[in-house]
């Protein structure tokens, strides 16, 4: 199965979740293994970003554990985290509408 084909399938789930919302870390550690890094490693990038975001209190003493529960599904990471993590893995997060419109602009062969 492609990446691409795994899409559809988000790692977060509004509707499944009491809480609000429902995350599957699982392709975050997959993500790790493609590209062969660890914890430590994912936690010392992590807070690169945070501190490239003005949190001073971002070093890995004190994401270490933070990190250890949301990759391993035990944890209830803010969207924040969540997506700090996806950056950390040189990743994005793509939003795909339900109900979008197509229209198509310069269409000069239009009868």
């Amino acid at each position: 199965m492609s990446r691409v084909s795994k899409l559809p399938y988000a790692f977060v789930d509004l509707y499944k979740s009491r809480k609000g919302m429902s995350m599957d870390m699982s392709m975050i550690r997959e993500r790790m293994e493609e590209l062969g890094i660890d914890l430590a490693t994912l936690n010392r990038r992590f807070c690169e970003i945070r501190r490239k975001k003005g949190d001073t209190t971002a070093t890995p003493v004190n994401r270490r554990n933070m990190l250890a529960k949301a990759t391993s599904d035990e944890g209830n990471p803010t969207l924040e985290t969540f997506m700090d993590i996806v950056s950390a893995l040189d990743g994005k997060v793509l939003i795909e509408w339900k109900s979008t419109k197509v229209k198509e602009f310069g269409n000069d062969n239009a009868a």
